[in-house]
């Protein structure tokens, strides 16, 4: 008889190791003369119910997270791509919540993402989407507390971003195919494309960026002054326009929520 620490290890290997129909391949020999046979099943197919089980759960999970990558590939080819990547990234939490942690560079590198070659920067958006969704709650900064900064305190003030707020980088406008009709994908064009994702109560939301918002979030997420985001946007926007932008960006953060209080 196994010990019991060992019984669990060995059951859990089965389980995980060879997702979807072929997971009896996997069965561990000496864990199955520990299971007795049934009136109509044997060890292999009595713990074989509980491969199953466990493969649908976390398949359904990927759908879940991943809709829109999902629909883009027929629910046969869907199921593939979740059994490899399974296979090669097993769940290792308690909580289904981070099954999906790794999919997208999975996707990646996948046949099916050279035949939809925008399809793992959705899987991107989507990941980013859920991750803004579970965040953690902020206080978010308003306008009168920037009223209330001195006017010589603004070249050394920096700002704090919210926790549900998620960058996105992508070679496809990913947002337009998110929000579209799957049917017209076909004639969607590569586009270098800058997303941030953020949460307001429970409503998630996104919205394109230009080159020079990027670089002044970017520069607000590594802790620099305003001063150091206004240098950044003289660069990409230039000298005469760069204090004013830098305002108005601020001003929009703020309507967005994307900025907390210190």
């Amino acid at each position: 008889m196994l010990a019991l620490r060992d019984l669990q290890r060995r059951f859990f290997a089965s389980l995980t190791t060879t997702p979807g129909p072929e997971a009896s391949q996997a069965f561990d020999p000496a864990l199955l003369q520990c299971i007795a046979p049934g009136e109509r099943l044997g060890p292999a197919d009595r713990l074989d119910i509980y491969a199953q089980m466990y493969w649908t759960r976390l398949h359904d999970v990927l759908c879940d997270d991943f809709p829109r990558t999902a629909a883009l590939l027929e629910p046969d080819e869907f199921s593939r791509v979740a059994r490899a990547y399974l296979a090669e990234y097993p769940s290792t939490y308690p909580s289904v919540r981070h099954v999906g942690h790794a999919f997208a560079a999975f996707v990646a590198r996948s046949p099916e993402s050279a035949a939809v070659p925008f399809l793992a920067d959705l899987a991107r958006l989507e990941w980013a989407r859920l991750a803004v969704f579970d965040a953690s709650d902020a206080a978010t900064l308003r306008v009168a507390d920037l009223h209330a900064i001195a006017a010589e305190a603004w070249p050394a003030l920096t700002f704090q971003l919210v926790p549900a707020l998620q960058l996105v980088d992508a070679a496809w406008p990913v947002h337009a195919l998110w929000a579209g009709d799957q049917d017209a994908c076909g004639d969607v064009q590569p586009a270098e494309t800058h997303l941030r994702v953020w949460r307001d109560g429970a409503m998630v939301y996104q919205a394109p960026m230009d080159a020079c918002e990027r670089a002044a979030l970017a520069s607000v997420a590594a802790g620099e002054s305003f001063a150091a985001l206004c240098s950044v946007l003289e660069d990409g926007c230039g000298p005469e326009v760069a204090a004013p932008e830098a305002a108005r960006l601020v001003l929009r953060w703020v309507d967005d929520g994307i900025l907390a209080r210190p």
